[in-house]
């Protein structure tokens, strides 16, 4: 799957300072709009399906589509777009896991830890930087091609204006001599 870092949105969202003591559903609504993971418009229940999925995680057992659309309180249909920006990040991943004799299928967090996860966030950024990088610099090399180009192109229309300019002089003084 080409990823598609394009809709990334990071908020600097800190917990909350007038409680006391934080629990872990405080942190994890943290996390998921810090990352930007819920869509603007959404209702979806992101900082509770990150709180199940590591609980799965721990099990090594694959969240199914329907059940992480019960997670979400979203549509089936909705969910997939719900899940497109923790799998651009590479937070989850969509696995096939041998069963007897068949396969769970579902979606598994890609790390153990939060911590994990965001180094897989990380790396995903890196990425998506240097590719960036890489653009801009064939931009400005463009840009400054172009702009040497033009300037190369005035001097030479100026020049051949002057010569121009000088040889029907010189015309018009052989004619009146």
């Amino acid at each position: 799957m080409k990823k598609k870092l394009s809709d990334m949105v990071f908020q600097r969202i800190s917990p909350p300072d007038t409680k006391i003591n934080l629990t872990v559903d405080d942190l994890s609504a943290v996390l998921v709009r810090r990352l930007g993971l819920r869509r603007k418009e959404s209702r979806a229940k992101h900082s509770k399906l990150l709180l199940e999925l590591l609980r799965y995680k721990k099990d090594n057992v694959p969240v199914s589509i329907e059940k992480i659309s019960q997670i979400l309180e979203v549509s089936q249909s909705q969910t997939y777009e719900e899940l497109r920006k923790w799998r651009s990040l590479g937070l989850v991943e969509f696995v096939k896991i041998p069963a007897g004799n068949d396969y769970v299928k579902g979606y598994l967090l890609t790390s153990n830890t939060v911590n994990r996860l965001m180094d897989k966030v990380e790396s995903s950024m890196k990425s998506f930087m240097r590719k960036t990088r890489r653009i801009a610099k064939d931009f400005d090399d463009l840009l400054m091609l172009g702009m040497a180009r033009d300037a190369k192109d005035e001097k030479s229309s100026e020049a051949a204006d002057e010569n121009g300019g000088a040889e029907e002089e010189s015309d018009e003084t052989e004619e009146n001599a």
